[in-house]
């Protein structure tokens, strides 16, 4: 199997955080992408065989032998069921719609911090602080909620964990500590999670430039 990476991104690192605990890393070929900066307002001319795995242009991508996805939680959900027999998220009854509860909450955090960085790539004179002040507040609203999440997390470091931690680095990484403030239980469970394998493997740089 191929999987399109580039180390910045949250949605990357959510699948190879999955891969990790799936322990299935051997199964794939990585492509690492670069991106020039201009990639959140501009169209970006990549190598065709990027472009014909991921026509929307975003990455992850994962071809394989009989499917090609875009979308990192379509992909973290195809090797839960193809390869981890369902164990990082169930196939159905309420675990099923617990965690598709915490990983909505938690890719509304990863949609704003991504939309934040674009809007921060601009040039001074075309950047929007309103909208970057409404991304972060986004971002403070739905840790604090994510907070509230937490007694339903259980023993196994599935999809809604792995998904939350992810959202917790990336504005560790990129934006600083503030976040903590709003939700320090949420802080203290990342803190322990953050020590995962799976996760100091993954831990973000910054992407390759063209």
């Amino acid at each position: 199997m191929r999987l399109y990476v580039t180390p910045a991104s949250p949605w990357v690192r959510r699948v190879r955080v999955t891969i990790l605990e799936l322990g299935i890393e051997d199964r794939f070929e990585f492509v690492q992408t670069r991106w020039p900066h201009s990639w959140g307002t501009q169209t970006v001319a990549m190598p065709a065989d990027f472009t014909v795995a991921t026509p929307v242009m975003r990455i992850p991508a994962l071809v394989t032998d009989t499917v090609t996805l875009t979308d990192s939680h379509a992909i973290c959900d195809y090797l839960n069921a193809e390869f981890g027999s369902f164990r990082l998220l169930a196939r159905e009854g309420a675990a099923r719609w617990r965690a598709l509860a915490t990983i909505a909450v938690a890719n509304g955090v990863l949609e704003a911090q991504i939309m934040r960085r674009a809007e921060l790539l601009r040039a001074d004179k075309e950047r929007s602080n309103d909208f970057i002040a409404k991304m972060r507040d986004r971002t403070i609203r739905c840790f604090a909620a994510l907070e509230t999440h937490l007694p339903t997390f259980g023993d196994t470091f599935d999809l809604a964990q792995i998904t939350t931690a992810v959202a917790c680095g990336y504005d560790d990484w990129r934006y600083g500590p503030d976040w903590r403030g709003a939700a320090p239980k949420l802080a203290a469970w990342y803190d322990q999670v953050a020590q995962r394998p799976s996760m100091k493997a993954t831990e973000p740089a910054e992407t390759p430039q063209r």
